[in-house]
């Protein structure tokens, strides 16, 4: 029987509480935006506490004297990435971030768990720092790809639907697992391969792809073309994103 730890690729909480409860090493990816606004964050000295309800977490935000995040152009710090930028000098550097994807899942993690962030923006740094754990410890690793809430194209606009409804398998988070695994020196499973191979096969036009999805036509739509286009620079940042205590933090 072969002991050696695989990646095995898996979507939203479903998958993720799955992954837990097999004692997985996860990484949780949701390319736009929380996984790219929380690594960009990270990497400009920010601790990020995710939530899922937005009430909940201003509650929190106060009762620890953290930002919370609101809509781009009317918070300071929001789901944009770029609000973490030019923030050398910010007085206060702990902010809950409202995601109803990629925070949902990372709410999920608990102290005995091990778990990442990851995107395009720290996909080669993640998936070494993954791998290498792994092989000491001797865990499986399931990468989660956080999904995006279903949508209509109205033929002038992308509009999501506003009542609970089930969560699609996004395009870009598919690429963000990809571009992971790629850097990743593990058995894979055959859904982990076919994901890999299609990021491989679809590299050079990253932020074209991005900028297609449902999500990054929304966001262009918003006059955050420029959210897109960050969170579609392959490896450019070294942060490794865990999550200790409720909290994200850098990995050390």
């Amino acid at each position: 029987m072969n002991n050696e730890s695989f990646i095995s690729l898996d979507w939203f909480t479903e998958g993720l509480n799955s992954a837990l409860k097999n004692n997985h090493i996860v990484v949780i990816v949701d390319t736009l935006r929380f996984s790219s606004a929380v690594v960009t964050a990270v990497a400009h000295g920010f601790t990020i506490y995710p939530t899922s309800d937005q009430k909940k977490g201003a509650k929190f935000a106060a009762s620890i004297n953290a930002e919370i995040s609101g809509k781009p152009g009317e918070a300071r710090y929001s789901l944009s990435p770029l609000s973490y930028l030019n923030t050398f000098h910010a007085d206060n550097k702990k902010v809950v971030l409202y995601s109803p994807n990629g925070a949902a899942c990372a709410e999920l993690v608990k102290e005995n768990n091990t778990a990442y962030i990851g995107c395009l923006l720290n996909a080669k740094a993640v998936g070494e720092q993954v791998s290498k754990a792994a092989k000491n410890s001797k865990q499986n690793v399931t990468v989660i790809a956080a999904g995006e809430q279903q949508a209509i194209d109205t033929g002038e606009k992308i509009v999501y639907v506003k009542k609970r409804s089930r969560r699609i398998f996004a395009v870009e988070d598919y690429l963000g697992c990809g571009a992971i695994m790629s850097s990743m020196t593990l058995l894979k499973s055959p859904e982990a391969e076919v994901c890999e191979s299609a990021f491989n096969g679809s590299r050079e036009k990253i932020e074209e792809l991005l900028l297609e999805s449902w999500s990054g036509k929304y966001l262009v739509q918003h006059h955050l073309m420029d959210d897109v286009k960050h969170a579609a620079r392959l490896n450019y940042y070294d942060v490794i994103p865990v999550i200790c205590g409720g909290k994200i933090v850098p990995f050390v």
